[in-house]
C-alpha cells in the first residue's frame, strides 16, 4: 500500500481511503481509475491527430508507466476488490500498454522466438528460456515465470544465433496462474529481430 494509505482520496467531497498515488495526488480506486482512463483517452486523441511533440510523448510514455505500476499494485495486493474493480485496473493496464505501443511508432508483429533472459540485479541474480508472443522494433512481449519489475534491466539472448542485447521492463502483468507477461524495451540495440521494420511501416 502506499505510504499515506491511512489518508482519504485527495479530490473534493471523496471521503474514500486512498489506494494510490499518482504524480503525488492521493486516489481512492475509483478515483484513480476514472482520473487514468480520462488522461488516457485525451492522450490517445492527441496521438490518433499527430498533436504530441517528442517531449510530450516522453511525459505521456512516463505517465503512462505510473498508471501500470499503480494499477498492477493495486489489483494483485487488494485483499477485497469487486468484479468490476478489477475489471477495470485490467482493462487500464492494456490501455496504457497500448497507447505506448503507438507513441513508440513501432509497427508489432506475432512471432514466437525462444530467447533466453537473464537478471544480474543485486538482490538476486537468475536466467530464465521463454519465448517472445509479439516483437516491434523497440522490443517484445515475453512470457516469464520469473517476477520482474517495471524499469528493472535484462539481458536477452537470441537461443538460435546467440544475438545479445540490454532491455528494460516497460511494463509487467502479473498473473495469479500461468506466465505472466511484460513488455521488453531494448537501451542498446536497433533492429535485434532483424526484421525489415521500414517494409512494414509503409
Amino acid at each position: 500500500m502506499p505510504a499515506n494509505d491511512e489518508k482519504q482520496c485527495g479530490l473534493a467531497g471523496c471521503k474514500e481511503p486512498t489506494a494510490a498515488l499518482l504524480e503525488g495526488r492521493s486516489l481512492c480506486r475509483e478515483h484513480f481509475v476514472s482520473v487514468c482512463q480520462a488522461r488516457l483517452e485525451g492522450y490517445a486523441q492527441l496521438q490518433s491527430e499527430r498533436r504530441l511533440s517528442e517531449m510530450e510523448a516522453d511525459s505521456v510514455w512516463r505517465f503512462i508507466q505510473e498508471c501500470v505500476r499503480q494499477a498492477d499494485r493495486i489489483e494483485m495486493s487488494a485483499k477485497v476488490l469487486k468484479d468490476e474493480e478489477r475489471s477495470n485496473l485490467i482493462d487500464l493496464l492494456f490501455a496504457g500498454a497500448a497507447l505506448g505501443c503507438h507513441l513508440r511508432r513501432s509497427p508489432q508483429r506475432a512471432a514466437s522466438i525462444r530467447i533466453r533472459v537473464q537478471s544480474k540485479g543485486s538482490t538476486k541474480q537468475w536466467e530464465e528460456e521463454t519465448e517472445t508472443r509479439l516483437i516491434s522494433r523497440h522490443g517484445a512481449l515475453v512470457g516469464f515465470q520469473h517476477p520482474v519489475q517495471i524499469g528493472e534491466s535484462l539481458r536477452v539472448v537470441r537461443m538460435e544465433n546467440g544475438r545479445e542485447a540490454q532491455a528494460r521492463v516497460a511494463w509487467y502483468r502479473r498473473k495469479r496462474r500461468g506466465q505472466s507477461e511484460a513488455g521488453l524495451e531494448f537501451t542498446d540495440c536497433e533492429n535485434f529481430w532483424e526484421v525489415d521494420w521500414d517494409a512494414l511501416e509503409t
